[in-house]
């Protein structure tokens, strides 16, 4: 057991540490959107997009499915069961559903929160 923790806790770290981190979050709907992919493009992959407002309980949905996709991916040996976001010292979001019952699936087949690579939103940039 200690191989795929150790494997699925190096990706996660990665995913967190390399797109996560210092990421603009900004809703599905939100008009900037469309900004960054005309005038900023190469920008609009830094960009986490959520359905709805990018709360930290809608974060932690879009977490807790994505690490879901990566465990499955390795095998599916582990399955995270619940996350905390710790917003501030005396704040922590805690989600243990089913974050299905929250994010739609999409106009795509498998939108960023379903797949086990290390993207955050499925902006395509205009050429």
């Amino acid at each position: 057991m200690v191989m795929p923790f150790e494997r699925a806790k190096a990706t996660w770290h990665r995913w967190i540490d390399e797109h996560i981190d210092h990421a603009l979050q900004l809703s599905g709907s939100d008009p900037l959107l469309q900004w960054f992919l005309t005038q900023e493009p190469a920008r609009a992959r830094r960009i986490l997009v959520t359905h709805g407002d990018p709360t930290t309980e809608m974060l932690a949905c879009c977490m807790k499915a994505k690490l879901n996709a990566f465990l499955a991916a390795d095998g599916g040996i582990l399955l995270c069961t619940e996350i905390a976001i710790e917003e501030t010292p005396t704040n922590t979001v805690v989600f243990d559903g089913d974050p299905d019952a929250y994010l739609p699936a999409g106009e795509r087949a498998s939108p960023w929160w379903h797949r086990p690579d290390m993207s955050i939103n499925d902006l395509a940039p205009i050429a």
